[in-house]
């Protein structure tokens, strides 16, 4: 598990003054690079050993407003031959769990144009994430 503040931007709100519903799928994306950055290195070589968004999906619990301060909590709960999914959970300073969401990611070769198999640095990164009740 791994967290990360997030920036709220004045343009992230709507007319009723909240985080706009689309929004949260730009913070589970800032956290999810932050996550292969922070844990692969800034050289790795995205175009060979990439991914591709498959599927997301996204629970709202509480409206969040432009004064709070949020985190991002990410986790793996699944790592198959070429996919895998991330969690995420948005949770405000108390701690309230304002969403949740998941990322279905494919691993892709972008100069092939095919998906791959998950590198194995990768495939020993999620393993050292894997939720507890995937562990």
């Amino acid at each position: 598990m791994i967290q990360i503040p997030l920036q709220i931007r004045f343009a992230d709100c709507d007319i009723a003054g909240h985080i706009h519903n689309a929004v949260y799928l730009h913070y589970f994306e800032t956290g999810r690079m932050h996550f292969f950055v922070s844990q692969l290195g800034k050289n790795w070589d995205w175009k060979k050993k990439g991914i591709i968004l498959k599927k997301n999906s996204i629970t709202y619990h509480q409206p969040s407003y432009l004064e709070d301060e949020l985190t991002v909590i990410l986790s793996c709960s699944h790592i198959g031959t070429k996919s895998f999914t991330l969690l995420y959970k948005i949770i405000d300073a108390g701690a309230e769990l304002k969403a949740e969401g998941s990322s279905l990611l494919v691993c892709m070769d972008y100069t092939k144009n095919q998906s791959i198999e998950i590198p194995e640095k990768m495939r020993g990164i999620l393993k050292k994430h894997l939720s507890e009740s995937e562990a």
